[in-house]
């Protein structure tokens, strides 16, 4: 099935790897182009490296003030001022329980998935072509808490309703969805992994084995896996989905609907 994105344009929060990675593959594989946005410099390079022309790239934290107008200035740049699509998407939350983390903890949380997305749609928005698309990445804390994720169990929930606000708003030029990841194969799920481990006394291989027990599929999902359907709610295929909150989770979420 051609998903109609060849020669589109889109930016890739997280894009050097991991969900973002998974993602920006599957675009440019359907022909697109993708600007990743990262922390680090190194990973964007590897990057670059194996996906070729199609991509380049842009270094900056999401929570940072200053990383929006760097990836505006940057799609000027690159694509001309003009994108098809945009992937909201950073490095999760720090781990721990509501009331042991900080203020700092919990605003640099705000910063990192709500303030620093709104500023940089604020910039990107005007840019996207009429029928271009949206997508946040979120997590499946919007529907089920997660153990030892406050951060994320409190503030995705309001991500995902700052994309079904965005989807009324923005109708019917830019479609708007958001796709929440279960235990996908990822640097960030084998971190915390190795966090539980260590906090139970057991291996990290030991506590990922023990976590694929309570998903149906048996096993983690891969980035590949994650990036296909990203890449089909972004692209023309998709082209009256909007507001949905879906998940790519091997069943695992047991909350209706």
């Amino acid at each position: 099935m051609d998903l109609g994105l060849k020669g589109k344009a889109f930016v890739v929060g997280g894009g050097s790897k991991g969900l973002g990675r998974g993602t920006a593959n599957a675009l440019v594989a359907e022909g697109a182009r993708v600007l990743l946005l990262s922390r680090d410099q190194e990973s964007i390079d590897r990057a670059i490296a194996e996906l070729g022309d199609a991509a380049v790239g842009v270094t900056g934290d999401m929570a940072d003030p200053g990383t929006a107008a760097k990836v505006d200035a940057a799609v000027a740049e690159h694509f001309g001022g003009k994108l098809d699509g945009v992937v909201i998407n950073a490095g999760g939350p720090p781990a721990g329980k509501a009331l042991d983390l900080t203020d700092e903890q919990w605003l640099g949380s705000y910063q990192l998935l709500i303030g620093g997305p709104l500023r940089l749609l604020k910039l990107l928005v005007p840019r996207i072509n009429d029928g271009g698309a949206i997508l946040f990445i979120t997590s499946t804390s919007v529907r089920q808490p997660v153990n030892n994720l406050d951060t994320s169990n409190v503030l995705r929930p309001g991500v995902t309703a700052l994309a079904k606000t965005l989807a009324i708003e923005l109708a019917p030029r830019i479609r708007v969805n958001s796709l929440a990841p279960g235990r996908i194969n990822t640097d960030r799920i084998r971190s915390l992994d190795k966090i539980r481990a260590e906090a139970v006394g057991i291996t990290p291989q030991e506590a990922a084995a023990e976590s694929s027990k309570a998903i149906p599929f048996g096993r983690y999902g891969e980035p590949s896996e994650f990036g296909a359907f990203a890449a089909f709610l972004l692209s023309p295929a998709a082209s009256y989905v909007s507001g949905l909150a879906a998940h790519a989770d091997g069943a695992m979420t047991t909350a209706l609907p």
